[in-house]
Formats: structure tokens, C-alpha cells, sequence
């Protein structure tokens, strides 16, 4: 679908941005040409600052590639003779019949989906390198097609990167933002930086919720001239729907589709930021023993019936822009990630890319796409990788929400655990009695996991106006992902339900 030539995104598009131009000094000629011109066959390019091949000092470039998470831990698991059940069936799961445990990247290649040295080293497009770029939008038309037709793709430099590019396309000084009260935190920088204001919307933080407060979303918009006098009608709703940082929840499709029907009426962008929503998770179940992997499923399995979509796949009107990362699925130091939006919006993004960052790293690209083909030989075996990933982070999620319930503070009611639907964020509830001053008490128990040897983050750290949220501040953000073992994500549950529970025995008293 294309979108109507009636509908324009210009009124949404930051003055600043809208204004800036792509220039070049050593643009190519393109219009103009004198009566008689002919361009030279064989032109010899002396304009660019653009270093030979030849003077690169690196020859070749090799990447060893694991074929699932942890997997020499993994493999001494399963090494009292079930480690040849355990290769077939994760054979299986790769697209191609070998694996390819080596990348091997040339100083001149000849195929097309990869990046070569010659490629990867030199300056770049601002955009990102076409491979590459040709990727992310294959990848969204498998996972995430959006409802119209107009829309394109850039790389970034991460998702970070990402917040503040789509900040500085639509946000003007004055204008306002709407953020989910507890969030990812450096994205109010990056809304500070444009001098525009972010307003927080009440999130629900609840095991039977999915975030954001509809009913008071809907009143503060219906009322918007009253409650926030002097405050310009919001531009944009910066939200993270799925696996939400810190909460752990997920919007549902139907939820979605309100929170969009919002948009349309009062007229403002949506900025998807989704780091996590590939990494679904059903529901807690107890663990036995190592992970399974009967957890697979097929990638057709898993788009259709685990996959929660994007806003794109309901943004008919092309007010999304959709932050992606490869962060949390190939590694976050590589720094690339990337935004889907109407191309206006992207055309706009592409020239502050020219200003501020270029293109990111072309060793980080080169390396990203060529593992993307070789290894995993594109778009379905980079999704086989994600289900490997995602099997992975099923089990921790399993092992931490299973010790948390089998503790003492949650068998007395001190705590509730929220079990998420994606990502790798758990939220834990702590059940002050009435009238607790929050805030002081939650500081208060920051020492006490510190001294139990636990490092969390409260909730009340991570939101937007803390004054705002100190009554819904009362919870904790644990995560599984950055421990070593299974036996370090079991010590860190024990942990801290034990802190909890010392805590209460004190009278929440140090």
C-alpha cells in the first residue's frame, strides 16, 4: 500500500532536520552540460581522498563462528556420550548441510552479498554499505512487512545511535514527547539535546499487564490543554513495546492497534525502539536439568505464532519509525544497528548522518554481513541463529523465575515476579505495606543487596520523573543474560530473595 499523497509528514518533521542538505564537495556533475559534451569512457577518479586497496596494511580478515550460544560450555554438559545426539539435532536447525566454523574475508571478493576488505575498509555511503543495507530490508519484509509501501531502511551506529537520530527528525525546541514512565534513560538525553520535553505516561507494572496505562494515555490526550498547560501537543510517543526495559512487558497487537488509533487522531510520530522483540519467551515453566532443546521451533512457526508484530505492520498512515539492533543478537560492541520508516523520514535521518556520524565502522559492517552469508547464509539462517538465542534465554528466564518462586520472600508474599514475554528483563514487585514511603525504602535496600553480593536496578532509576513514579517505583529490574554459568544465575536468585527477606525481617530496616 502506498501512502496518500494527501497525507504529509512534513508538520512532524523537526525544522531542524528539514532544513539541512546533502552537499559533497567532490559531487560527480550532473546537470548542466554544455552543447556537445560526451563523457570520457574510461574516466580516471582523482577527486575523492579515497586510499588505494592497495595501501590497506590488512590482507585478510578470518572470523571463527560459534554454532549456538555457550557452546563449548554447552558441549561438556552433554559429553557423557549424548554429544553426537545433541550435533544432530542441532544440525538440523543450520540452512546449510555443513557448518562453516571459519568466515573468511578477502582483500577482493567476487560475491555480491559479501563485503571485501577493498569494500569494508574504504569510506563508505552514509547510508550503510548496499549488502547490508539490502539485508535489514529483506529481513523486515520476512519479519515485520509494514502496511504501506513507502518505506526504506539506514544503518546506525547502534541503537542509541538510532533514539537520537529519530529525536532529531521530529523534535523541535518546546516540543513534547511522550515517554513511558520507567524507560531505556539515555534517551532523555538525546530528547534534551533537541531541547524539546518528555512527558511521562503511566505504565501498569503488573503481571497482568501490558504497560503503558491506556485509560490515562487516552484522558491526558483528550485533556492535554488542561492538565499540561503550556505545553505543546505532543510530537511524538517514544515506547518500547516489546520486552519493555525495565519492566519486561509486551504490548499486544490489539493493544497496538489502540495506541496507533491515538497517533492518528491527535497526530503524532511513534518511535519503536524494539532491542528485544526478537527474543520471545512463553510462559515460565519449571527447568529440567540443561536446556532443551526440544524449545526450537520453525522459523514459519515462530513468525507466525511467537512473534509479536511491529507498529510498522499497522502503520497505514507511515508514522513509525522503528529502531533496530544487532546488539543483542550478534554482539553490542560491533555498533550497528538500524531504523525503518517513510523514506522522507529516512531521507531526513540520511542527512544528519552526513553531519554528525557517517557510516558506522566498515570493519563492523564487513564483519556482520559477511558471518550474515557465509555462516548463516542470510535472512532464514540468521532467524535460525535468533531461535537458537532465543532457546537459550528461555532457559535462564526458567532458572531465575523458578528459584524467585520457590524462595521464602515470595512464598510470603513479600514479593511478585512478572514473568516476561520477551527480552531479558524480570521484574520483581516488592510488596511494601500501605503508605510506605517508596523511595527512601528502595535506597535503603540498594545496600542491602549490595552486602548480599547482588547487583540489580531499581526501578526508580530508570524513570522519567522520579516525583512522578515514586508510588509505582516499588519494584526491582533483574536480568539473566550478562552471568557465566547456570549456577550464577541460580546464586543471584538466592541472593537476592535472601536480601528481600532479611530486609522485612528488619522491619525494611538495614
Amino acid at each position: 500500500m502506498t501512502v496518500s499523497s494527501e497525507y504529509s509528514l512534513e508538520h512532524l518533521i523537526s525544522k531542524r532536520a528539514a532544513g539541512r542538505k546533502k552537499i559533497h564537495f567532490a559531487t560527480a556533475l550532473t546537470e548542466g552540460a554544455p552543447h556537445g559534451y560526451i563523457p570520457h569512457k574510461e574516466p580516471l577518479y582523482m577527486s575523492g581522498g579515497m586510499p588505494n586497496v592497495g595501501f590497506f596494511p590488512v590482507d585478510s580478515i578470518s572470523v571463527g563462528v560459534a554454532d549456538y550460544p555457550f557452546q563449548k560450555q554447552f558441549e561438556l554438559t552433554h559429553s557423557n556420550g549424548s554429544l553426537e545426539a545433541l550435533s544432530k539435532d542441532l544440525k538440523k536447525l543450520d540452512v546449510q548441510a555443513e557448518s562453516t566454523k571459519k568466515v573468511e574475508i578477502a582483500k577482493i571478493g567476487t560475491d555480491k552479498n559479501l563485503i571485501d576488505i577493498r569494500q569494508g575498509l574504504q569510506y563508505s555511503h552514509w547510508n550503510g554499505m548496499e549488502q547490508l543495507l539490502e539485508f535489514t530490508k529483506d529481513f523486515i519484509t520476512r519479519t515485520h512487512p509494514p502496511a504501506h509501501s513507502d518505506w526504506s531502511t539506514i544503518l546506525t551506529t547502534g541503537a542509541g545511535d538510532g533514539i537520537l537520530k529519530c529525536m532529531d527528525s521530529v523534535l523541535d525546541k518546546d516540543d513534547v514527547v511522550l515517554m513511558e514512565e520507567f524507560t531505556f534513560t539515555p534517551s532523555l538525553m538525546m530528547i534534551r539535546e533537541t531541547g524539546a520535553t518528555g512527558v511521562p505516561i503511566k505504565l501498569k507494572v503488573s503481571s497482568d499487564s501490558e504497560g503503558i496505562d491506556l485509560e490515562y494515555l487516552t484522558d491526558l490526550l483528550e485533556n492535554w490543554e488542561t492538565l499540561k498547560p503550556g505545553l505543546k501537543k505532543p510530537k511524538a510517543l517514544y515506547t518500547i513495546p516489546t520486552g519493555q526495559n525495565p519492566t519486561g512487558l509486551t504490548q499486544s497487537l490489539e493493544f497496538r492497534k489502540k495506541i496507533y488509533a491515538l497517533a492518528e487522531k491527535y497526530d503524532f510520530i511513534i518511535i519503536e525502539d524494539d532491542p528485544y522483540g526478537y527474543l520471545t519467551l512463553p510462559p515460565f515453566k519449571q527447568p529440567e536439568g540443561t536446556q532443551s532443546l526440544d524449545e526450537f521451533l520453525t522459523v514459519d512457526e515462530y513468525i507466525k505464532d511467537h512473534l509479536t508484530p511491529s507498529y510498522l505492520e499497522i502503520d497505514t498512515s507511515a508514522r513509525v519509525l522503528r529502531i533496530e539492533t544487532f546488539s543483542k543478537l550478534f554482539a553490542p560492541g560491533l555498533r550497528v544497528g538500524f531504523i525503518v520508516g517513510h523514506k522522507r523520514l529516512i531521507d531526513v535521518i540520511a542527512a544528519y548522518s552526513v553531519i554528525v556520524t557517517k557510516f558506522p565502522s566498515g570493519v563492523a559492517q564487513t564483519v556482520l554481513q559477511n558471518v550474515l552469508f557465509q555462516k548463516f547464509g542470510g535472512v532464514e539462517g540468521w532467524l535460525q541463529w535468533i531461535l537458537k538465542l532465543r532457546s537459550a534465554y528461555i532457559h535462564r528466564r526458567n532458572l531465575l523465575l523458578h528459584e524467585l518462586t520457590q524462595a521464602s520472600a515470595y512464598q510470603k508474599g513479600l514479593i511478585d515476579v512478572i514473568d516476561p514475554q520477551a527480552g531479558m528483563f524480570v521484574s520483581v514487585v516488592l510488596k511494601f505495606p500501605e503508605g510506605t514511603d517508596v523511595s527512601e525504602k528502595i535506597t535503603l535496600l540498594n545496600w542491602k543487596f549490595s552486602a548480599y553480593g547482588v547487583s540489580v536496578v531499581p526501578g526508580l532509576n530508570m524513570a522519567v520523573d522520579k516525583e512522578f513514579s515514586a508510588s509505582r517505583g516499588n519494584f526491582y529490574r533483574l536480568t539473566f543474560v550478562p552471568l557465566n554459568t547456570d549456577a550464577e544465575v541460580i546464586e543471584g536468585a538466592k541472593r537476592f530473595a535472601a536480601a528481600v527477606d532479611d530486609f522485612f525481617a528488619k522491619g525494611l530496616e538495614f
